[in-house]
């Protein structure tokens, strides 16, 4: 199904394409500059691909599928993006990398992105969550695992299963483990705030400037999981739920 709204030529026009695919899909891989992207998935073996097109009266094809791997862009050429919602099969597994846009992932697999500029979301992802970018918040809710490397912008992570690996030059972090693991976190600029479970951790915390607390933990140099945390500017905390 194609929509079209706008008027005067390329510019300003906006076109709506809605495409089903009902091959199984297993990956996503996502590239291209500028547009959004929202993944949902549920109990279902198609896939629906909803694609917003933004300044190209002739977008062309801005989707592959080859066997069970999706490949999607939102680039289509000068003063063009591209802008999805697609709803796949339950955990499929998304990696790309995207210049500028805002992403949201809902159970998904697990997540590998590189994104220059934009908020990310991710909720219930079954596989590891990996995210590296230059400014953006980023929200992951549900995961076995996550590691982060963003330049600028806030990380909240919650019910993350596995171990954390986190760092931020400047912005604040917030993570909340559900079962006992290590994490290994930094911040250059901003504050860094941990809460796990009761358990034996190894602790190791350096604060540069700012306020340390570490409240109901002891050190144990024996234990297997490891808590790692240092701040250079900014206060550290790290609290049991």
């Amino acid at each position: 199904m194609v929509a079209l709204t706008g008027c005067d030529g390329v510019v300003g026009a906006t076109m709506t394409f809605d495409d089903t695919e009902t091959a199984k899909i297993t990956d996503i891989v996502m590239s291209g500059t500028s547009g959004d992207v929202v993944i949902t998935t549920g109990s279902v073996t198609e896939t629906r691909i909803k694609r917003v097109v933004r300044g190209s009266a002739n977008p062309g094809p801005s989707y592959r599928l080859t066997g069970s791997t999706l490949d999607i862009s939102t680039e289509c050429g000068h003063r063009c993006s591209v802008s999805y919602e697609i709803v796949a099969p339950a955990g499929v597994a998304v990696r790309g990398k995207v210049t500028s846009g805002d992403i949201r992932f809902s159970g998904t697999g697990g997540v590998d992105l590189n994104l220059t500029s934009g908020d990310v979301i991710v909720e219930d992802a079954t596989g590891p969550v990996k995210v590296q970018a230059t400014s953006g918040d980023l929200q992951v809710i549900g995961a076995p695992s996550l590691s982060v490397d963003f330049t600028s912008g806030n990380v909240i992570a919650e019910r993350i299963a596995g171990p954390i690996q986190a760092k931020a030059t400047s912005g604040d972090l917030q993570m909340d483990l559900s079962t006992p693991a290590s994490v290994t976190a930094s911040v250059q600029s901003g504050n860094l705030n941990l809460t796990v479970p009761e358990g034996a951790y190894q602790i190791r915390t350096d604060t540069g400037s700012g306020d340390e607390v570490v409240e109901n933990l002891t050190n144990d140099p024996r234990a297997t999981n490891v808590i790692d945390l240092r701040t250079r500017s900014g206060d550290l905390s790290v609290t049991t739920r």
